[in-house]
């Protein structure tokens, strides 16, 4: 099996990567490496991948959505625009995209040639106005303040619900825009603003639907999934980090067949961000790790650790392997 892992970095100059990850070779192979972000965000870049279609990929990163066509491995098409901040993840749903943009609490709805068409605001107009003017109160040392004289799409905010993950099936969830709120702890239903899971312990990151269930990881190493049927009832169906060798943010997710694989983001720096951790900073990586899903036992450990501060976001096939 192959995969891709979009890869970035937290040190030094932003850059993104695109790998591929063969499971049966173990070996791993860089791919592609994005051309610079003329809008650079230090300790930032890309987050997600998903095919738009059998030649071409859609990603982000901080504040850009683009196209790659993977045959000539270049970048073909951009969008940025002066709000898109801290865009998490994208759902390729029929001829749109639904993009997670999660320092602004919104979704944006685009064409596949990265076209607006439609968004669904989370905030009030009130709101959105305190966010864009940096009207908000600081805690930490981690978000920009209205004084750093940046534009918003390069601006580290504090958020309101921090959707990372956009779910929407036609099939099992009757077309409804679910996200995952890191703030809130639940799934949304992103129209509505209504809850539709109950509350996990920790904050959820990435989830998939798979063989009638949803699954979402936590950012402290739980998987919990519930019958694909809202409002969801998440149960704890497997705690990496209490097998794992290795610890760290835990986020991305993929099933495909008999295997689980779940990446993991090393700690650089302890915060209130990160009280789930139980070890040293010393002991987290980056990597992928294999699961077997019947057994549940670590099948391996793919080591994507770099002194730039290597960070893992999303898994997906490759579909032309």
């Amino acid at each position: 099996m192959k995969l891709l892992i979009p890869v970035s970095y937290f040190f030094n100059q932003p850059r993104s990567e695109i790998w591929q990850l063969d499971t049966e070779t173990k070996t791993k192979t860089l791919e592609f490496k994005l051309p610079n972000n003329p809008l650079p965000v230090k300790g930032k870049g890309i987050t997600c991948l998903s095919w738009l279609d059998s030649e071409t990929l859609v990603g982000c990163d901080f504040n850009s959505v683009f196209l790659v066509d993977w045959t000539l491995k270049k970048v073909i098409k951009v969008s940025q625009a002066a709000d898109f901040n801290d865009l998490h993840h994208l759902r390729v749903n029929f001829q749109s995209i639904v993009v997670a943009n999660t320092g602004r609490d919104r979704l944006e709805i685009l064409d596949n040639q990265l076209r607006h068409i439609d968004n669904i605001d989370l905030l009030s107009a009130e709101e959105v106005d305190t966010r864009l003017n940096g009207n908000y109160k600081l805690t930490g040392d981690y978000y920009d303040s209205d004084i750093s004289h940046k534009p918003f799409n390069q601006r580290k905010v504090p958020d309101k619900y921090h959707v990372n993950h956009v779910m929407q099936d036609s099939k099992l969830l009757n077309n409804q825009v679910i996200a995952t709120s890191f703030k809130r702890k639940v799934l949304l239903n992103a129209q509505t603003l209504e809850v539709v899971s109950n509350e996990l312990p920790t904050a959820p990151h990435d989830g998939v639907i798979y063989n009638e269930f949803i699954w979402v990881t936590t950012v402290s190493g739980q998987v919990y999934r519930s019958r694909n049927s809202i409002p969801f009832e998440f149960v704890p169906f497997y705690n990496l980090f209490k097998h794992a060798k290795f610890k760290g943010w835990c986020r991305g997710l993929l099933i495909e067949g008999n295997d689980m694989f779940i990446a993991i983001t090393a700690v650089y720096e302890s915060s209130d961000r990160t009280n789930w951790l139980d070890c040293s900073i010393d002991n987290t990586k980056s990597g992928i790790y294999q699961i077997d899903l019947t057994t549940l036992e670590i099948k391996h450990f793919f080591d994507f650790s770099h002194e730039d501060g290597s960070r893992l976001f999303s898994i997906i096939l490759n579909q032309h392997a």
